[in-house]
């Protein structure tokens, strides 16, 4: 009899913040963190598509959530954030859940 994954075995789907070329520098300079983010689109598409191999190399998935700064800035006012790093990945993750629902 095949025993049902255990929540180690799960593959994961995680929600991640994918910029538009022609909003980056706006979208950047918005934030409370830009010197975490690369100075060019350039080098962070170069960086998030390292991660999505990376993360597909562990089993897992990574979900493009296209970035939208007036729906990411309404996030962070509701939830009393910042528009941080952390404040990106809550805000992807919540749309990855409403993209997925119960399989995410």
């Amino acid at each position: 009899m095949t025993q049902p994954p255990t929540d180690a075995s799960k593959k994961r789907i995680l929600g991640f913040c994918w910029f538009r070329r022609e909003t980056y520098d706006h979208d950047r300079s918005v934030m409370s963190d830009p010197e975490i983010l690369f100075d060019s689109f350039d080098e962070w598409l170069a960086a998030a598509r390292k991660i999505e191999r990376e993360v597909a190399a562990k089993g897992d998935k990574v979900v493009r959530i296209r970035f939208d700064l007036p729906s990411f800035l309404l996030w962070c006012a509701a939830h009393g954030r910042l528009p941080d790093e952390k404040a990106r990945a809550g805000w992807a993750a919540g749309e990855a859940r409403k993209k997925f629902g119960t399989r995410f």
